[in-house]
């Protein structure tokens, strides 16, 4: 087994699946190591096991373990897991101005120059907007308590075909209705010579003659090494920035900027009560994420909101309750029983703020510090809570806690932190992925992405990886 590639990829997901595609088929050879294994609808289950899901997903806890940071660790990555939504970014995202005054996205960087991407990622993953049918009872009961304010909620993008509704998506599709990475670049990667091994946990990168060398745990031998002229980082926003970090003694250039500016793109969970007399909606049907979501704050406040189904487990993920109320005890589960069919809608609310967290390692394990307390993003949910606030006052509902104290800010849309950028002295990425200081070392997945979509952060990195492999391909 040849130990030299064209390129070594680091991660299967979004970032590695779609450069390795593009690079094979301008005749190069490439090498993906994936920490996860193969999985097919054969192995999944419908499930919300701990034990099953963890064999899909890498968790990293914040350091102060009041977080659990979830990415996938499959073939295929998040896109095996993820709840569907693929909407590309709205304009003013690629516009954004931190709180420090800094514009996160490179200037060559706009929506314009994006969307050729995005067309690209939607016709190989066969993306396209739900039909009304497809909407499930909860996405239009959050429809209704949008046009009770008068406001709009319209379908959203999903790769879907011949859904079933059946709520598991963030466990891995059984019927195969998901079209995630292995049913597109992955097989088409693969019949263009890619090779993926699976199993293998990447270590350090080190510089070399002619590129670089990519120490990592293999399944069968240990600790081996591989070489590739160009080597790219998409192991996500926590794992690549560990790598980098773990191999600062050999990259003695790299950015102090590296696993700063952790973004978690604005995501809050907020839950919602609704009155008596709504018709039912059964909010364990349909799809995670629940077909439809609204602009309608965007222009003011720079947030989407979208609806999801809700499985039993989300009593015990999250601390839904009452403002003044406690999630636990007989009171509490009694409450939960009379709502949890037809009264509790739950919503994800995404937007813009400023990466204000960052990875660190703790004897060679990443760790995560994220205060939710910066006055910039308790100023941001501030403002989200008012519009919550809003909505429910308007439905004659009740706005719920998702934390103790407070709304829980979720731990799936990681990244930032090695951002691409304009100015060197705060992205350790050049506009095009290249880390500065090392020609054909590149960083290609949510890392990447130096400030928040404004939804779903999938389609935004999967488009930036088509555009970073282009790139590539063109240089090197």
């Amino acid at each position: 087994m040849s130990n030299l590639y064209d390129a070594v990829i680091i991660g299967s997901g979004f970032g590695g699946s779609i450069p390795a595609l593009r690079l094979a088929q301008n005749g190069k050879k490439v090498l993906v190591l994936e920490q996860g294994y193969r999985n097919t609808e054969n192995d999944f289950r419908q499930s919300w096991d701990p034990k099953y899901l963890v064999k899909m997903n890498q968790v990293i806890p914040s350091d102060d373990y009041a977080v659990f940071y979830r990415s996938g660790m499959t073939l295929g990555g998040g896109s095996v897991v993820f709840s569907g939504l693929m909407n590309r970014a709205p304009s003013e995202v690629f516009q954004f101005v931190d709180f420090r005054g800094y514009k996160v996205w490179p200037d060559a960087v706009t929506r314009q120059v994006m969307d050729p991407y995005y067309a690209m990622v939607e016709q190989m993953m066969s993306v396209r907007q739900a039909t009304w049918d497809e909407v499930p009872k909860t996405g239009g009961t959050f429809a209704r308590m949008m046009d009770t304010m008068g406001l709009t909620c319209d379908r959203a993008n999903y790769p879907y075909i011949n859904c079933r509704q059946c709520g598991f998506c963030e466990a891995g599709c059984i019927y195969g209705a998901k079209q995630s990475l292995m049913f597109n670049y992955i097989p088409q990667a693969e019949g263009a010579g890619v090779e993926f091994r699976t199993g293998c946990i990447a270590m350090t990168i080190l510089p070399g003659p002619g590129g670089y060398s990519v120490q990592y745990m293999d399944p069968h031998s240990g600790q081996t090494s591989v070489q590739g002229t160009v080597v790219i980082l998409a192991a996500g926003a926590i794992g690549s920035a560990a790598i980098l970090l773990r191999s600062k003694q050999y990259l003695s250039q790299l950015s102090p900027q590296v696993g700063q500016n952790f973004n978690n793109n604005g995501d809050l969970i907020v839950g919602f009560e609704l009155p008596d007399g709504w018709p039912p909606f059964y909010s364990y049907k349909g799809r995670t994420n629940a077909g439809v979501m609204t602009y309608a704050f965007w222009d003011e406040y720079r947030i989407t909101i979208h609806t999801g189904s809700v499985p039993p487990a989300i009593f015990s993920g999250l601390n839904i309750h009452r403002p003044g109320e406690h999630a636990w005890g007989p009171g509490f589960k009694q409450w939960t029983k009379e709502i949890y069919f037809s009264k509790l809608i739950m919503c994800v609310v995404i937007g813009l703020v400023t990466g204000e967290g960052y990875v660190y390692l703790n004897n060679d394990y990443p760790l995560v510090h994220f205060s939710p307390t910066t006055p910039s993003f308790t100023d941001y949910v501030n403002k989200v809570v008012a519009v919550g606030s809003s909505i429910a006052k308007a439905n004659n509902a009740m706005l719920l806690q998702t934390r103790t104290h407070g709304y829980e800010y979720t731990a799936n849309h990681m990244l930032g932190t090695v951002r691409i950028g304009d100015d060197p002295a705060l992205s350790p990425a050049d506009p095009y992925g290249q880390v500065r200081g090392y020609p054909g070392l590149f960083v290609a997945d949510s890392s990447s992405i130096p400030g928040g979509t404004g939804v779903n952060l999938s389609l935004t990195t999967a488009a930036n990886a088509e555009r970073i492999a282009a790139y590539i391909v063109t240089t090197w």
